[in-house]
């Protein structure tokens, strides 16, 4: 890589990503011409194919595909860089790239975020949704470069990830006021086998305590929703079409619907503010990093 023009790195990445010359060019600013161009530049000057061009859509060849992680991980690092010198000279400066976990992110990371913008009103807060395969979705990221930390919830170690701890939740179940349950504090997994559930997709937090609760009871369940979206689980509970785990965080602030715990060995998950390992953060993420761990100990 020794040689290649950062810019190129850039205009690769948002190619490879909007999977568009045309949106590329919108997301940087530039003609389309010049997107065109420097992919062409960089073609040459790795002497292969980045992309495969159609009519239709642009997709990524092996040397796309592999290059990808690498451009990311090297702009990171550039940006890092450029945030250590901008320091140095005028205080910091520069962006945050942060993944968040909707109305799973904890309290104290959003007071967190307040107090970081307080402090430095000129850092840029890129703040990331998970996908469909929540936390996972996370950890990719922060593995290839494109986040600087990321909320997540775990059950332990994960390889190539440094995990800070924030908090610990346990999993309740929500039942509608009128469900034959709701005069109950507390439930086997066994008394709601044939319950219809709405449910977080697999990769979600909640959704993996779940699951290895009820491995570990020996039962299995009946899933009829699956969808990444809290307050909108909360609303189907509500309408009657199944019943559904939440964090007891969650069901602490919401009086509508009837909670139980389960029996015996409580399902739980950690929230953690998550790194990749080996790999040292720039002083904007190390800052945030810093008062988040502040924000907790208070």
């Amino acid at each position: 890589m020794a040689g290649v023009d950062i810019r190129k790195l850039e205009i690769f990445i948002a190619v490879a990503e909007e999977r568009s010359f045309t949106r590329a060019a919108l997301r940087l600013h530039t003609a389309q011409s010049g997107v065109s161009t420097a992919i062409r530049s960089l073609e040459r000057e790795l002497g292969t194919p980045l992309l495969d061009r159609t009519t239709q859509r642009v997709s990524l060849t092996e040397a796309g595909q592999a290059l990808l992680p690498e451009a990311l991980r090297i702009l990171a690092a550039v940006e890092a860089a450029r945030e250590t010198v901008t320091q140095v000279g005028a205080g910091l400066r520069g962006r945050l790239r942060l993944g968040i976990l909707y109305a799973l992110t904890p309290g104290r990371v959003r007071e967190a975020l307040a107090a970081f913008r307080a402090e430095l009103p000129a850092v840029e807060l890129w703040l990331t949704a998970p996908g469909v395969r929540g936390t996972l979705d996370h950890l990719d990221r922060i593995r290839d470069g494109s986040l600087d930390l990321a909320i997540v919830i775990t059950h332990g170690p994960v390889p190539d990830i440094d995990q800070q701890l924030l908090a610990t939740d346990e999993v309740v179940l929500a039942v509608p006021a009128d469900h034959r349950l709701a005069s109950r504090a507390d439930f086997d997994l066994a008394d709601v086998a044939d319950e219809p559930f709405i449910e977080f997709p697999p990769g979600w937090g909640v959704r993996s305590s779940v699951d290895m609760a009820f491995a570990a009871a020996g039962v299995s369940r009946r899933i009829t929703v699956q969808l990444n979206d809290m307050s909108t689980i909360l609303d189907l509970v509500r309408l009657g079409l199944g019943i559904a785990f939440v964090p007891l965080s969650v069901a602490e602030r919401t009086d509508d619907l009837h909670y139980l715990r389960i029996r015996g060995a409580r399902p739980t998950y950690r929230i953690a503010i998550a790194r990749a390992s080996g790999r040292p953060l720039g002083p904007v993420a190390r800052r945030f990093l810093s008062i988040a761990a502040a924000d907790r100990s208070t």
